[in-house]
């Protein structure tokens, strides 16, 4: 079962059956099962981006319908192409994987000093002495940078 991974702030699953169900309504002359894995994950980045608030919540990792063993298995592939999402494409049949933990998280964190209101912006290396609260202009802070990214040569 190859199923798809979006990163954003949340983790968006999609499995191979929705997917393969969305390709049968759309009519193509093609085969699921001759997708390649950069067209199933294209697929998956379409459905996402076409997605309800309902189906948005249905899609969403530790909902009522996705849980951890969703993302659990061998990563097959991966698109970083995008600057505001990861996605990868996973075999859930390779259950003795460990679970997949990547997070990919592209927008910084910035807390106010004083009022502790927290917002995100999409610039990992911003100036934060340039920044102020959009709440009270108070200056900002943010927590530790972490940068996590994905080997090739780990798959």
């Amino acid at each position: 079962m190859k199923n798809v991974i979006i990163h954003k702030i949340q983790k968006y699953v999609f499995t191979e059956d929705q997917l393969r169900g969305v390709w049968k309504k759309s009519k193509n002359q093609s085969e699921f099962d001759d997708l390649s894995d950069e067209q199933i994950m294209l697929l998956a980045k379409k459905v996402l981006l076409d997605a309800s608030l309902s189906e948005l919540d249905e899609f969403s990792l530790d909902s009522a319908w996705r849980t951890k063993f969703d993302i659990t298995g061998k990563l097959i592939a991966d698109d970083d192409s995008d600057p505001a999402m990861h996605i990868e494409l996973i075999d859930t049949s390779e259950k003795n994987s460990p679970p997949n933990e990547v997070f990919i998280d592209r927008m910084l964190p910035v807390r106010c000093k004083k009022c502790g209101f927290t917002f995100y912006i999409e610039d990992l290396n911003a100036d934060l002495d340039k920044l102020s609260c959009p709440y009270d202009g108070e200056p900002v802070e943010s927590g530790a940078r972490t940068f996590k990214s994905v080997s090739k040569d780990d798959k």
